[in-house]
């Protein structure tokens, strides 16, 4: 090791056990159970029939729920937020996929289960976009 690597190494380290020990109570007697509210995909099928997601969306009310089609781009949006006399919560989450060509775009829909889990479900048309081959053409020449 450079003595230049070694420079503020056991200033940093004091410093950080400190921090840790301040924090180290109130992070063993959190609920970690709300650490990953809105990223719990439960799951996602694409098989010849559907595309189907399922998420886990259970801290947040059905009017803080957003679910967008534009094009291709599906996109699921929660916003919470939360005020009391000891202070403020606030939880958000975006997710995004984009259909396969072959599902038929009008006719995808939702549903919230009442455990919380909202499902979106978009049926394929078994129509795939044939992908063909476009032959390359000289530009005209300039006079």
């Amino acid at each position: 090791m450079r003595d230049f690597d070694r420079f503020g190494m056991p200033l940093m380290t004091r410093d950080q056990d400190w921090f840790g020990r301040q924090l180290m109570p109130y992070w063993r007697d959190a609920d970690h159970s709300i650490m990953h509210v809105g990223n719990e995909v439960k799951e996602v099928v694409n098989d010849e029939k559907k595309f189907a997601v399922e998420l886990d969306v259970s801290h947040f009310k059905p009017e803080e729920l957003e679910v967008h089609l534009e094009g291709r781009d599906l996109t699921i949006e929660g916003k919470h937020e939360e005020k009391s006399d000891h202070g403020f919560i606030k939880r958000s989450f975006v997710r995004r996929w984009a259909l396969p060509e072959d599902c038929d775009l009008d006719a995808v829909h939702t549903q919230l289960t009442d455990v919380g889990h909202l499902c979106i479900e978009a049926p394929k048309t078994g129509q795939h976009t044939h992908r063909r081959t476009l032959p390359i053409m000289p530009a005209p020449k300039k006079k």
